[in-house]
């Protein structure tokens, strides 16, 4: 077993930095792409710790053995864990990459922890990965409390409700409501669909 350590300077190095609420610590990834995936980890009920270029190991290939070291590994709610590589979807086609990621996967299971991939497919799907980026920049930026109890307090009252009508409601403007809400959904007190960009017609409701 052995740790890269992304945090030592190198000219020939791009380093991705994530400040992650949910790990009480700044990420370090190595692209771009595994950067936009901390969003989906910071902010999936199912994930309740990750860490980026964990202990890696070594697996046979073509008769030799050869290090690797995954992108991250996730702790899961119920207990569980799981190892992910993240890749661009057009170098995932090779059959070079498929017979060593298999490789690197057989070893993985057999060290305990499964190893999964994830590509660009699933990272970067459209409003999903843009309303997760606006979560993030309003998360612990709400200073007033009081928009917060106030939406909660309409909430808990009714099913559900659209970010205009809380406006009317509270009379309060609808980029305060949704300012508000954005922290409320970082905080994981409310559920709105995240597939679909948010604006004053989306549907919130208590989480």
């Amino acid at each position: 077993m052995y740790v890269r350590n992304l945090r030592k300077p190198s000219a020939n190095k791009n380093v991705y930095k994530f400040v992650s609420a949910k790990n009480g610590c700044t990420i370090m990834c190595e692209s771009s792409l595994e950067y936009d995936c901390c969003y989906h980890l910071e902010y999936s009920d199912d994930v309740v710790r990750y860490e980026s270029q964990p202990k890696g190991y070594r697996f046979s290939y073509q008769g030799k053995e050869h290090p690797y070291t995954p992108d991250f590994l996730v702790y899961k709610k119920d207990g569980s864990s799981y190892l992910l590589e993240v890749k661009p979807l057009s170098k995932t086609f090779s059959p070079e990459f498929q017979d060593m990621f298999r490789q690197k996967q057989a070893m993985a299971t057999a060290l305990g922890t499964p190893l999964l991939l994830v590509t660009e497919r699933q990272i970067r799907d459209g409003a999903y990965l843009a309303n997760l980026k606006l979560v993030h920049r309003y998360n612990g930026c709400i200073e007033n409390a009081e928009h917060l109890e106030s939406i909660l307090a309409v909430l808990n009252q009714s099913i559900s409700i659209c970010i205009k009508s809380l406006s009317t409601l509270l009379n309060l403007s609808t980029g305060v409501i949704l300012a508000s809400v954005l922290r409320l959904i970082g905080l994981g007190r409310i559920k709105v669909k995240l597939d679909v960009l948010l604006d004053e017609n989306t549907v919130i409701s208590v989480a």
